[in-house]
């Protein structure tokens, strides 16, 4: 069997393809880079980080909001063509629904890269996808966002052909598809072909507890489509309910207690070499009683299969997305964590490891530098945490509730502004950072914790430490939504607890109203003359079961 969620913490709006025995997924990064996380499997139930799909420099992320920048990749293989397509959209602004978007896509011959620069599409709207007919002609589509007044919201699904020799779009925009529910928010279109139809998948009702996908066929590629008889035939909650036109793309009244994972959407199809079928798609696992998501939306995978009449359904029965999902046929499958559960990084590499993204800016050795002091990661000291530019962060994403961070940081503070440390962060309104800094009142280099919820700032000035030293080990301890920071010296073998116990829960998708994910990581900050340097001798991420 497979457990779910097969990636787990801030992995969302999956997409999924094949090429022969060999499984690729994409997931949104938003304004962490490097952008588009990708990943491999050979079994659909454990798999690798092996790249990402974008160069650093592609698109200058800086200054978005943390709910913005790169959405919803799409990734096909054009056999024809022997490339990788991957498209993904660039939200630059969300304000009063007017969304400004552009779509682009990226292409290579080999999933590793190296991936070509940005080919621009259109700005009609998001999550943009590709469909590569049996013909050799490729078709887009695209969610055709509407803000304007008394028209219906968010819009239609629209298709248009893509030249591939010129790398434009040509020809005509065709709206083809409305939704297939009541449920709106129509959005993640996909499109395949099977038999004698085209299927068109589809996203409905929010990314939040409302989520669901569905399925539509046509003769015709640019339709008219028919819904299939059971929509959503995936989701966490399948009563139906009236949400077109209705804004609200969380929609917390529809959690359901029953379902196993909540949230489920935003599908994206697959098959295998034998004839088996796979959805994979978002989810979350929000704690009770509350309902905080503080792990943001994860990627879950189903096996569905193919019904007499041409439609799909969960082999599991019922629409509600699941735990545990069939495997591939004659593979042996076992509890075994993947390397996904643990990161243990000692800086004594040529790069840093795969699974650690930086705020905004890329990584660069003029501020995050291997070379500066052998075994360290040497940061920068850049903006404070709560700017949206250049901010000297390096993390990677909170993947269990339980979970303990440690890293060991050397650094000498001249100014009241200089810090380093260990951050939990959501976003730059939303983040608990433990820092070593200097003290003007109590004359010492000091340990303590600024903590932002809504953009309010709290110092714990009640908790401060002081240190004698420029070189201390710090911890993070998460346990089902709460946080406790501790410290030591490095010749100390025991940590001591420094502040109180945090309700973390602030931190997640429902109490920011957010849909992106909380990280853990390293940061330095100097707003005096932008020369402190701080050394991370290593970085430790112990999630789950693997906690000491």
């Amino acid at each position: 069997m497979i457990r779910n969620p097969v990636l787990r913490g801030f992995n969302p709006d999956p997409s999924i393809t094949r090429v022969g025995e060999d499984y690729y997924l994409a997931t949104s990064t938003f304004v962490w880079q490097p952008g588009i996380r990708l990943f491999h499997s050979t079994d659909l139930a454990t798999w690798s980080l092996i790249g990402h799909g974008l160069q650093p420099e592609a698109h200058d992320l800086r200054g978005l909001a943390s709910h913005e920048g790169i959405w919803a990749p799409c990734l096909t293989f054009s056999r024809s063509a022997g490339l990788f397509y991957l498209a993904y959209s660039l939200v630059h602004s969300t304000t009063a629904d007017y969304f400004d978007v552009d779509n682009f896509l990226v292409t290579a011959s080999d999933i590793h890269g190296p991936w070509s620069r940005p080919v621009y599409l259109n700005s009609i709207g998001f999550d943009p996808s590709f469909f590569h007919d049996d013909d050799g002609r490729h078709w887009l589509l695209t969610l055709e966002w509407d803000p304007r007044d008394g028209y219906e919201h968010p819009g239609a699904i629209v298709l248009e052909e893509f030249d591939a020799e010129h790398q434009e779009l040509s020809g005509p925009t065709t709206r083809i598809y409305r939704g297939g529910t009541n449920r709106g928010c129509l959005e993640a279109p996909h499109l395949y072909r099977r038999n004698r139809f085209y299927y068109l998948m589809a996203a409905e009702g929010g990314t939040g507890y409302g989520h669901g996908v569905t399925l539509a066929r046509s003769r015709e590629i640019a339709g008219p489509y028919q819904p299939g008889p059971v929509n959503p035939f995936l989701t966490s909650n399948p009563a139906p309910h009236f949400g077109r036109n209705d804004h609200d793309f969380l929609r917390p009244q529809l959690y359901n207690p029953y379902a196993d994972l909540q949230k489920a959407g935003h599908g994206c199809l697959v098959d295998t070499p034998t004839g088996e079928w796979y959805v994979a798609h978002l989810c979350a696992r929000p704690l009770e009683p509350d309902h905080k998501s503080v792990l943001g939306r994860e990627t879950a995978i189903q096996k569905v299969e193919w019904t007499e009449d041409g439609w799909l359904r969960l082999t599991t029965g019922g629409t509600l997305a699941r735990l545990l999902t069939p495997g591939l046929s004659g593979k042996a499958y076992s509890d075994q964590p993947s390397d996904q559960e643990r990161l243990r990084d000692d800086f004594d590499g040529p790069a840093i490891d795969l699974r650690f993204s930086t705020l905004r800016r890329p990584l660069a050795e003029e501020w995050a530098s291997l070379s500066r002091r052998q075994g360290a990661l040497s940061i920068r000291g850049g903006e404070a945490l709560t700017s949206r530019f250049d901010v000297s962060l390096v993390a990677t994403q909170l993947q269990e509730f339980d979970a303990v961070a440690e890293t060991q940081v050397s650094v000498t503070p001249r100014h009241f502004s200089h810090s380093a440390g260990l951050a939990v962060f959501y976003d730059e309104k939303n983040f608990a950072y433990l820092r070593l800094y200097s003290s003007e009142s109590l004359r010492s280099t000091a340990l303590g914790i600024v903590l932002l919820r809504a953009g309010t700032k709290q110092e714990l000035l009640a908790y401060r430490a002081v240190v004698d030293s420029d070189e201390v080990v710090l911890r993070a301890k998460l346990e089902h939504g709460t946080l406790q920071f501790g410290w030591r010296m490095p010749s100390e073998a025991s940590f001591r607890n420094i502040g109180p116990e945090i309700d973390a829960t602030y931190m997640s998708d429902e109490s920011t109203r957010g849909f992106t994910g909380t990280m853990i990581g390293m940061a330095c900050v100097d707003a005096y003359r932008r020369d402190v340097i701080a050394d991370f001798e290593y970085f430790d991420l112990q999630n789950g079961s693997h906690l000491d």
